[in-house]
């Protein structure tokens, strides 16, 4: 039987259009490019796909219905989803508010993936994983960044104990620093102490120190060219990488997701996915006042 998933929000937008041309099989690849959709190579995960789009604009979610097979069902209203679905992609739509959609989700025991950033608020992010908690609902929210075949393939073991990463992106704090900053903590792992951002509102210099001799450092401005980048110290050696395979994370992270609709097993912790926005909003307040923010 195949994993039923559903895409809900975001259809005019870059990430929902991804993942229904990575999860389904276009119909007709120069119709894909002509409506100057992401271009990234159909690669379905076995036994599963997207089968229905909940958009408000209707006419964005049934176009991309249009362009990938395997999609029945077009609404604008996410009850019908419901019955229809075994797991929910909701997708960013750049407003920073579609998480919000999360809870009639998780509350009906549907797993469901949420789009970067989980909120910009902690608080928030913090009530949408507790519904999840409380429904036993799986839940996942992340960059893709995380999930890079870059730091995958990457012989760790040569760089002995990593005691410092240095992460690079481009634009604002929040919504495009998730990646530089799910990349360095998934490779530095939990348990920072303290955010400082001696930067400036479109550029960001922040300081993470774990309290144990390793640090972090964050880079984020909007004065650089888009790129993702990591510079990796250890004791024994070092490791520069720029992130350039897109297909290959957004593939990988779109695997994790499938493995999470049938195992239930939630593959990034929930305390994880909080710590990172914690030290998101931790880097815009230091920016803000000026101070050392501890977590």
């Amino acid at each position: 039987m195949i994993t039923r998933l559903g895409l809900v929000g975001g259809a005019a937008i870059y990430h929902a259009r991804s993942f229904a041309g990575i999860l389904n099989v276009k119909k007709d690849e120069a119709a894909w490019e002509a409506a100057q959709f992401p271009g990234f190579p159909s690669c379905p995960v076995e036994g599963a796909g997207v089968v229905a789009v909940c958009d408000d604009d209707r006419g964005a979610a049934q176009q991309i219905a249009d362009l990938v097979e395997g999609i029945t069902l077009v609404t604008d209203n996410p009850r019908e989803l419901l019955d229809a679905v075994d797991g929910v992609l909701i997708c960013d739509d750049v407003t920073q508010q579609h998480q919000k959609r999360a809870p009639l989700f998780l509350e009906a025991g549907i797993p469901t993936f949420i789009d970067k950033p989980l909120s910009r608020d902690p608080q928030e992010a913090e009530a949408i994983l507790a519904i999840a908690q409380r429904c036993g609902t799986p839940v996942m929210s992340c960059s893709a960044l995380r999930y890079s075949t870059e730091l995958a393939t990457l012989d760790r073991g040569a760089l002995g104990d990593i005691v410092t990463v240095i992460a690079v992106g481009p634009h604002e704090m929040i919504f495009y620093g998730i990646h530089p900053c799910e990349f360095l903590h998934t490779v530095m792992g939990p348990g920072v102490k303290s955010v400082r951002n001696s930067g400036d509102e479109g550029r960001n210099h922040v300081l993470l120190d774990y309290g144990d001799g390793r640090t972090g450092i964050l880079i984020v401005r909007e004065d650089i060219q888009s790129t993702f980048r990591a510079t990796l110290l250890g004791t024994t050696g070092s490791a520069h990488l720029v992130i350039k395979d897109s297909p290959g994370y957004y593939r990988n992270m779109l695997v994790q997701f499938v493995q999470m609709v049938r195992t239930g097993e939630m593959p990034v912790p929930a305390s994880t996915t909080l710590e990172i926005i914690r030290i998101l909003a931790a880097a815009v307040q230091s920016r803000e006042t000026g101070q050392e923010v501890r977590l």
